[in-house]
């Protein structure tokens, strides 16, 4: 059959097998046409060349393929679909290998409103002094304050760090009274006519300040943090390492009294008027190293919505009569974007320290915690 007839055959068995489902279609090749197929067939015969003949017998291939029906030809095409489906599996978990094995940093700043704040003080064995503040007290008298913590991951091990600084201020009269008496002589005997007037106060002046810096390694278990994770993943970072923790208290008490010596209801032409003031104060300073040991652990509740609680606790009586410290915190956080994060938590946190000098100092917080965190990748 001459090569050029083959030309328009292998067209009509592409369009029939485009169309398997139309039975009604029919093709007509009229004597004309067949005979100008044939004419022209012997003319490219002739004009053809050993590189076109293989260039047709090289589409042959493709005609015989087509001839199949459409069952075989969709089950032909399954194996391609799964090994597709196959190498974007493998390439998913190449990019999750990789992405393990990349550097995170994570940055959070946070400020903590303490609604209530409990603290006793004692200095150089003396009475301990209770307190207790509302959170408007703590505004009032709080000076200066920076808390942040910042991490750095490299696959499933980091190290974890953290900063808590807070200067306090606070001055009051902490006792005022007065006091009349009769003025008894020498031989003890008084007189109603002349008396002593007495006015008393008792000012007391505190300054605090406290540094606890904590550094340490970390391992995670789980998924990778992040502000956006898939609803139903978890994560569980522990880590273990030192607080350092030093802090100084200054108590400073004055005493105020003023007297009167009057006779008769009417102070006396030499009234005699005394001053006496009295100070005393106080101060203690210590610096002491806690070993400390914590964890984070965190719940996708939705893509953007995440649920988080943390633990730590430091020191286990091992730097003085007593040592330990300890937060508690859980809360939820929302996504803001892909890099950053908000939180909302409840907080709390106490710190227990004697030294065996008679000093020791006792203060627990508790309160509203907003966060701000961030992720670079």
């Amino acid at each position: 059959m001459p090569l050029a007839f083959l030309t328009p055959l292998s067209v009509l068995c592409v369009e029939a097998v485009a169309h398997p489902q139309d039975e009604a279609a029919e093709v007509h090749i009229n004597d004309s046409g067949v005979s100008e197929l044939i004419e022209h067939g012997n003319r490219a015969e002739v004009s053809a060349d050993d590189a076109s003949a293989n260039q047709v017998e090289d589409e042959l291939p493709a005609v015989s393929i087509s001839d199949e029906s459409n069952s075989e030809g969709s089950m032909a095409m399954e194996p391609l679909v799964l090994g597709q489906s196959n190498d974007s599996a493998s390439e998913s978990a190449d990019d999750e290998e990789d992405e393990e094995d990349e550097w995170r940093f994570y940055l959070d700043l946070y400020a903590f409103a303490p609604l209530s704040t409990d603290t006793t003080t004692q200095l150089n064995g003396g009475d301990p002094i209770n307190a207790n503040s509302s959170l408007a007290d703590v505004f009032a008298t709080t000076r200066a304050g920076l808390t942040f913590k910042a991490s750095a991951e490299y696959g499933r091990f980091g190290i974890y760090s953290g900063v808590n600084y807070g200067a306090a201020y606070q001055s009051e009269t902490v006792a005022k009274w007065k006091s009349t008496n009769r003025v008894r002589n020498a031989l003890g005997f008084s007189s109603d006519r002349i008396r002593v007037d007495t006015k008393n106060k008792i000012d007391a002046t505190v300054e605090t300040s406290q540094f606890i810096y904590d550094l340490a390694v970390r391992y995670r278990a789980g998924d990778i943090q992040k502000p956006k994770m898939e609803k139903g993943s978890a994560s569980f970072v522990g880590f273990v390492g030192a607080r350092f923790i030093d802090g100084w208290m200054t108590t400073t008490i004055d005493v105020e009294r003023k007297t009167k010596l009057s006779a008769d209801g009417r102070f006396l032409n030499r009234e005699e008027t005394r001053k006496f003031e009295k100070s005393a104060s106080g101060t203690w300073a210590n610096t002491w190293v806690q070993p400390l040991i914590g964890m984070l652990a965190t719940y996708a509740l939705s893509e953007d919505w995440q649920a988080f609680a943390y633990l730590d606790a430091g020191g286990f009586g091992l730097a003085g009569e007593r040592d330990l410290t300890g937060t508690a915190q859980a809360g939820i956080a929302y996504a803001l974007g892909n890099s950053a994060q908000a939180s909302l938590s409840y907080k709390y946190f106490g710190l227990d320290y004697a030294g065996g000098s008679g000093n020791g100092y006792t203060s627990r917080q508790s309160g509203i915690n907003f966060g701000l965190r961030w992720l670079f990748d």
